[in-house]
C-alpha cells in the first residue's frame, strides 16, 4: 500500500513539474512573471517581445533576463517591466499571435514613455511565415503603440539570429528565413514608420556562445542584450 501510494505521489509530482513547465514556456505565470508598479515622475519602459524577452532558458531569469538586466542599467529613474510572452508571432495569423493576448493589453494600459519591440523569430517558422501579414500586424502594433496618450519612443529590435545545435535549429525556428528575410522586413519597417532601429541581428552575428540552445540568449547573451538597448536609449535622449 504505502509503495502504491509513494508511486501515485511520485506521478503527480511529474506531472506537476510539466505543467509549471508548460506554464513558464508560455509566460503565463503571476508569479515568475511579476510588473512593477511605477512610482510618480519614474519614466516607463515597456519590453514587448516572445521568449527571448521573456528570459526562457535563463536561470534566475527574473533577475538576469534583459529587462531585469535593462532596469539596472537605466537605474532608479526607470521603471521597467518585461512584456514578453514566450511562442507568440507579430503576425496577427500566426499560431500565437502577440497581439491577441491579454498581457498585450496590459503593455498598452502600461502607458509606457518607451517601448522596446522585439517579435518576429516563431514567425518564422515554416507554418507560420507569411511576411505580408507579418509587415501588416507588426505596423498594427506599432501604430497602437503610438497612438497611446504617453506618446512613447518606440524602437524596433532586429531579432536575434538562430543558430543550429547538432546540425539543426531547435524550436522549428529558420535561421535561413531570419537572416535573409526577417531581418530586412524589420529594418524595412522600422525606416517606414521612421522608427530607430536596434539591430541585435548583426551584434549577435556569429556569437553561439551567448546563446543557451542557438535560439534563446543566455545570461551573458542577455546582458550583452540589455546594453545594447540601453546605448540606444541613452544616445536618443542625450540628441533630444
Amino acid at each position: 500500500m504505502l509503495k502504491k501510494c509513494l508511486i501515485v505521489l511520485l506521478c503527480l509530482a511529474l506531472l506537476a513539474g510539466v505543467a509549471f513547465g508548460v506554464l513558464v514556456w508560455n509566460g503565463m505565470l503571476g508569479g515568475v512573471h511579476p510588473m512593477q508598479t511605477p512610482r510618480e515622475g519614474q519614466i516607463r519602459v515597456a519590453c514587448v517581445g516572445d521568449s527571448v524577452t521573456y528570459g526562457f532558458g535563463i536561470p534566475n531569469r527574473g533577475k538576469y533576463c534583459y529587462p531585469a538586466q535593462l532596469q539596472r542599467l537605466l537605474g532608479d529613474s526607470c521603471c521597467v517591466n518585461n512584456f514578453g510572452y514566450s511562442g507568440r508571432t507579430a503576425s496577427d495569423l500566426g499560431d500565437r499571435p502577440y497581439r491577441a493576448e491579454k498581457l498585450y493589453r496590459q503593455a498598452l494600459d502600461f502607458q509606457p514613455d518607451v517601448v522596446v519591440v522585439m517579435l518576429g523569430s516563431n514567425d518564422s517558422k515554416p507554418f507560420n511565415w507569411d511576411p505580408q501579414a507579418v509587415r501588416e500586424s507588426y505596423l498594427a502594433l506599432l501604430d497602437d503603440f503610438a497612438a497611446l496618450e504617453s506618446h512613447p519612443n518606440i524602437y524596433v529590435v532586429i531579432p536575434t539570429p538562430a543558430f543550429p545545435v547538432n546540425g539543426e535549429v531547435k524550436y522549428q525556428i529558420d535561421g535561413d528565413v531570419i537572416d535573409t528575410q526577417l531581418a530586412p522586413l524589420m529594418l524595412g519597417i522600422a525606416a517606414e514608420r521612421n522608427l530607430p532601429a536596434i539591430d541585435l541581428h548583426t551584434v549577435f552575428d556569429g556569437r553561439s556562445d551567448l546563446f543557451s540552445d542557438g535560439c534563446h540568449p543566455n545570461r551573458d547573451g542577455a546582458k550583452l542584450f540589455a546594453e545594447t538597448v540601453y546605448t540606444a536609449i541613452s544616445a536618443e535622449k542625450n540628441e533630444g
